[in-house]
């Protein structure tokens, strides 16, 4: 597990973003929300709510042979993730950005269009292999390595929980079941947020002697 520094995501996202826009957006949303691959390339424009800032993710893509199937999470439950603002506002020109294509190409987009995609209506996601093919060549371009397109959910995750963000708010970010798994997986990943408890500890103590 190699999760990417916050510096190393933004790089990536800069450097997508003067080539492949969409890429950069898929960067941003994936290293935001903690989505696996397969939900985020299954994201519908339906499942944004970008006014009250929210994703409903609901749903993945996986590869059979060559064969995309869409089907429920891993858990098999779906879950409501809170999108930050810099977030919403690279989803807003996103979405300008594609039907300004469609609009140039004479055509509209699909009635129930896909977020990351290669079609001019948007009628067709992005293909997990393409996907991670796409990131890693990112990565190789902007010299970030060890990192796999995976690791930007442990991403999301190690850097939530050195925060002192809660694991259960964490687990259903990433669609845990059980805050336990989350804890198994990401433990070792805690000891900032733990020297932080101390320092908080301490500092009461200390106040408490002065009085």
């Amino acid at each position: 597990m190699h999760p990417p520094t916050p510096d190393e995501v933004a790089r990536l996202f800069r450097l997508a973003g003067e080539s492949n826009p969409m890429l950069a957006v898929f960067v941003l949303v994936a290293a935001s929300t903690g989505a696996r691959r397969g939900e985020l390339v299954a994201l519908r424009w339906r499942d944004l709510d970008l006014e009250r800032r929210t994703a409903t993710i609901e749903r993945g893509l996986i590869l059979a042979g060559n064969v995309l199937i869409e089907q429920g999470t891993k858990t098999h439950q779906s879950r409501r993730v809170s999108l930050d603002e810099a977030t919403v506002a690279a989803l807003v020109e996103h979405r300008a950005r594609l039907e300004k294509i469609a609009a140039a190409c004479g055509v509209a987009m699909t009635e129930d269009p896909y977020v990351f995609t290669e079609a001019v209506d948007a009628s067709t996601p992005w293909r997990p292999d393409s996907t991670t093919r796409a990131f890693r060549t990112l990565c190789a371009r902007a010299g970030v390595e060890g990192v796999r397109l995976h690791d930007l959910r442990h991403h999301v995750a190690t850097r939530l929980l050195a925060a002192g963000v809660d694991v259960r708010t964490v687990a259903g970010r990433l669609g845990h079941r059980n805050p336990a798994a989350t804890l198994n997986v990401y433990a070792h990943f805690v000891p900032e947020a733990d020297q932080q408890a101390a320092e908080v500890l301490g500092r009461m103590f200390g106040e408490a002697m002065g009085r």
